[in-house]
């Protein structure tokens, strides 16, 4: 679990668990004893369990990370390899731990996460659904967590003395850095650009989303005063339900394959350079010569050189969805904002002018303007950082290609 999947789960875990907590905080506030800890250990577990930590390798190939790996975990007899890329050891009878390796701009990654057994989750589940369990469920998690970190501590120190005793680290040349140095640059321009256009979709998925739902409401709304009046008793609602429903799905399908049609291609393109890009990471980290009818590296980092705008156009294009953390801040003075209008438009209108309904309108201004400054300089730092990403990149590329002209003139 990576990145922007493990804040998305996360982030809706905690507005479904927030939702369920306004039904049982009115009517149940009396036993908040017995469901707080509930919800406390859902979230906690969720929490813990998905999260996955990178462990930095050093200039290794993937493989053989997972050798050096396979052969310490090897020696206790706890190691299983379900997937290519992955090796689970077994940590005791209810938990173990998967480790995974992967190549980004930093070189090959070891990640690990703690799962659960068959028997692990049978035990959680039942404390957590007996209720009055459900907090010693929560430590229970945490212990495993805790021991399961201290355990790749142990493993990591023996991981690298057996990588230094299998395969010593190769000193780089100076092409091959150049050569590494390229690759991982234009890796990760090129994964940050997937990840801000993906981001982007998903959150044009979930806007399309709200504007249907609230689109089929108006429209409910309007139909049934319009045919019926205000008379909600006896007022028939199957022509505007129909009606509305019908128009909405329309609508709502329409928006949908457009935006399929705007994201999907230019997803599969990015996707496709992240992992030619590293998988040539991982052959120049191996040392291995270049398969052939695959162009070599040099070749591949001059054709990448021609997507560069294009990766650093789409984060740009990408805007706050490219930054959750800043979007969030701003959605969150949108919301005050939009309650501090209400409350005071209120208060004029049934109220009079009073200095009530005046200090709303006014803490409303102060937030749109808050909002409208964070906005502005999240702008200007994010154009000065893809602008130096472009420097920085087109220095390297320069210094690969006078690099590479010297070597020729000394054949």
């Amino acid at each position: 679990m990576r990145g922007e999947r493990y804040q998305n789960l996360i982030a809706t875990l905690l507005i479904v668990l927030a939702l369920a907590t306004l039904p049982l905080v009115v009517n149940l506030s009396g036993l908040w004893w017995l469901w707080a800890p509930l919800l406390a250990s859902l979230a906690t577990l969720a929490a813990v369990f998905l999260r996955e930590v990178d462990v930095p390798v050093g200039g290794r190939s993937p493989a053989e990370v997972r050798e050096a790996l396979a052969a310490v975990l090897g020696a206790s007899a706890m190691v299983r390899a379900p997937h290519e890329d992955s090796v689970t050891a077994r940590l005791n009878a209810l938990a173990t731990v998967r480790f995974r390796t992967r190549v980004t701009d930093q070189g090959t990654v070891l990640s690990y996460q703690v799962w659960m057994t068959r028997a692990g989750w049978a035990l959680l589940m039942a404390l957590v659904l007996s209720v009055v369990g459900s907090l010693v469920a929560m430590v229970t998690g945490l212990v495993l967590v805790r021991r399961g970190s201290k355990f790749v501590k142990s493993v990591g120190a023996s991981l690298a003395q057996k990588l230094q005793a299998v395969s010593p680290e190769p000193a780089r040349d100076e092409v091959h850095g150049l050569l590494v140095g390229g690759l991982s640059t234009t890796l990760r321009m090129a994964r940050e650009a997937y990840e801000a256009q993906r981001k982007a979709y998903t959150d044009s998925l979930l806007t399309t989303a709200i504007a249907a739902f609230t689109a089929w409401t108006a429209l409910l709304v309007g139909l049934f005063v319009a045919l019926n009046g205000f008379n909600l008793l006896t007022g028939r609602w199957e022509v505007p339900i129909a009606a509305a429903t019908g128009m909405a799905l329309v609508f709502g399908i329409l928006f949908l394959v457009s935006l399929r049609r705007r994201y999907v291609p230019r997803l599969a393109r990015y996707r496709e350079w992240t992992e030619r890009l590293a998988d040539s990471m991982g052959v120049q980290l191996a040392r291995a010569p270049p398969e052939s009818g695959r162009p070599n590296t040099f070749e591949l980092l001059v054709s990448a050189s021609e997507q560069v705008p294009d990766w650093l156009d789409a984060q740009r294009r990408a805007g706050l969805s490219g930054d959750p953390k800043t979007a969030f801040v701003i959605l969150l003075l949108t919301l005050f904002t939009g309650s501090f209008l209400m409350n005071g438009f209120a208060q004029l209108l049934f109220g009079g002018i009073s200095s009530v309904g005046i200090a709303y309108l006014a803490i409303a201004a102060f937030l749109v303007g808050l909002a409208a400054w964070i906005y502005l300089r999240w702008k200007r730092e994010e154009e000065v950082r893809l602008n130096q990403s472009r420097a920085a990149w087109d220095a390297h590329l320069k210094a690969l290609h006078a690099r590479m002209d010297r070597f020729l003139e000394e054949m």
